[in-house]
């Protein structure tokens, strides 16, 4: 991890520790003219990102890429150090 991606989950951290909390998290902001409360708009966020996700993974299995190791151990990696990966 370099030096920029550091500063970038220390600032998250420091903002996730000072700035959510139970109390801002049912608070609604309108979006689109629509109410939306905070904790379902980081649901939403964190639903659709492992959606992306999930599609990276497909394309790049189809494509024949090794993927990257980005949350920890992949299947392939568990395979490569002879352990049986979870299922």
């Amino acid at each position: 991890m370099g030096e920029r991606d550091r500063r970038i989950s220390r600032d998250l951290l420091h903002a996730v520790r000072t700035q959510w909390n139970d109390e801002t998290l049912r608070e609604s902001v309108t979006i689109q003219k629509e109410a939306w409360l905070n904790g379902s708009s980081l649901r939403y966020v964190i639903m659709h990102q492992s959606h992306h996700r999930g599609q990276m993974t497909v394309l790049m299995r189809q494509a024949g890429l090794r993927l990257p190791n980005v949350c920890g151990p992949t299947y392939d990696t568990w395979i490569e150090k002879g352990i049986a990966p979870l299922v």
